[in-house]
Order: structure tokens, then sequence, then C-alpha cells
């Protein structure tokens, strides 16, 4: 992993790999859900290897919104415009205040962060992303936006290492990331964020929500016209509700759900720890 802080230029931690001995005691446990869901989910071809496969991970090599954010408009750009007011006006609505403390799951070249960072006073930004070089990208986003604040940590990981967020999170996000990742990678990301989020913090993240009879078989979607479709064991992923918050458990969190997002095909969840 690499540390990108705010003076820092690089700063190699040797900690590529995140080792999760308690996933194992995990996935133990997740086996037991088939019978709590057997009539309607099928948990038995379930593959839960004791390493995630995030190496594999398309965002791994791709540089997310680097087209958008190469034109001289990209400010106005509707898949840039829209998603970040709404990710804004949603944290706004949920608390997010200058002294808070935020950590950013996959984010990406800070859509997100670029609004956030300047509000923060007493609080920090803590970007997370699987790809180094979309990181270096929000540097230069953060330069177009003339953002001059040193509030905010950013670092790369392809295992949800987050070693470096060095104070208890009070609010952590993530859009369109769980829609890239498998069960187990998902599982790894909640316990990794339930290791650093504080007793009354929240974890908002969205996911393509599916009905239990339907997880199996491909879903249709449709984002400003563009139909695509989405799947039970590769990318795009989608999941019931039910599997999410039977796996959010075995992590250390009661999730429910945000009607009021506004998300064109995306659910929000909300992720409470278990205290």
């Amino acid at each position: 992993m690499t540390l990108l802080g705010p003076h820092t230029p690089g700063l190699e931690s040797g900690l590529d790999i995140y080792r999760y001995d308690c996933f194992i005691n995990g996935a133990r446990s997740l086996k037991l859900l088939s019978s709590q869901l057997a009539k309607t989910i099928v948990l038995d071809n379930l593959s839960l290897h004791p390493r995630i496969p995030m190496h594999k991970n398309k965002y791994k090599k791709l540089v997310f919104l680097e087209n958008i954010v190469k034109q001289p408009n990209y400010k106005t750009q509707r898949v840039w415009t829209e998603h970040q007011e709404m990710q804004v006006d949603f944290l706004h609505s949920r608390g997010f205040c200058s002294s808070s403390n935020v950590l950013d799951i996959g984010c990406g070249a800070l859509r997100l962060g670029v609004k956030l960072i300047p509000e923060l006073d007493t609080g920090w930004y803590f970007g997370q992303d699987i790809n180094i070089q979309v990181l270096e990208l929000g540097r230069k986003v953060l330069e177009d936006y003339g953002v001059d604040s040193s509030r905010f940590t950013l670092m790369d990981s392809d295992a949800f290492d987050l070693s470096l967020v060095d104070r208890n999170i009070d609010i952590a996000f993530s859009n369109s990331v769980f829609s890239h990742l498998d069960l187990n990678s998902i599982f790894i990301c909640l316990r990794s964020v339930r290791e650093k989020i504080k007793p009354t913090g929240v974890y908002y993240s969205t996911f393509f929500k599916v009905a239990n009879e339907e997880w199996t078989s491909p879903h249709p979607r449709n984002k400003w016209g563009r139909e695509f479709k989405t799947y039970p064991s590769r990318d795009p992923y989608h999941y019931p509700e039910a599997l999410l918050s039977l796996l959010a458990k075995e992590a250390g969190f009661e999730m429910s759900l945000a009607e009021d997002y506004g998300h064109p095909t995306q659910t929000m969840a909300c992720f409470r720890p278990i205290v």
C-alpha cells in the first residue's frame, strides 16, 4: 500500500496483502446462513477462500473517470455533477459537518472528496482506492478546484488495508463499490471498516439490489437510457437485501436501507455497528 498524504510524495508500507485470520471463522459462520435462506438463496456453492481476488478487479488497472476528467468541461458533465451533488447532499442530510472524520472507500478521482475536504475544520478525509493512478488524478482534480486544504490522506490498497486511518471514523461511504465486488471482498471491506468506525458511526454503501428469487439470474437495468445487466457471479454483481444483511451481521453491523439516496439504479445500504 502507498500513502499519498498532502505532504508525502510516497511511502511504501509493504502491506500489499491484507492478512485476515479472522475471516476463516467468519466464513464458517457464513456457511450457516444457507439454512436461514434455504428456500430462496443457495450458498452451498459459494466460494469462501481465505484470500480475496481483488488483483483481478478491473479497477486495479482501469483509471475510473479518467476520460471524463481529461475533458476541459468535466465539471459540467452529467456523470460528474449529478453523482457529486447526490452524494454531497446525502451526506449533509446524514450529519456531515466540519468536524467529521470521513472514510471514502473507492474514492476514485475525488469527485466527492473535492467537495468535502474544503468544508473540514477539525475533521479529516481519508480516501482509499484500489488504483494509485486514479488517486494521482484526484490530486489534479483538487488543483483544478483550487482546494488548498491539507486535511486529507489518500491511500491505495487492493485489500481494504486501512491501517493508515489514524482517527475514529464518523462516516464511511462508498458509491458503486459493492457492485464490483464478490461476497468475499464485501465481507473483508465491512470487517475493515468495522475496525475503524465509531460506535455511533455509519457506513453508507450502494449495491445493486435484487429479489431473493431472482438472485441467480441476470437482471436488466437502465441508467439514463443505457441498458445493461447485473449478475450473481460476475461484475457487475447484484445481491438480495437479506443476504447482505446477514453478511453485515457477521462483520459486526446492523444493516438498513436509505430510500432517499436517489441513485438511478443502485440502493443505499446503511451499516451501523453492533455494540
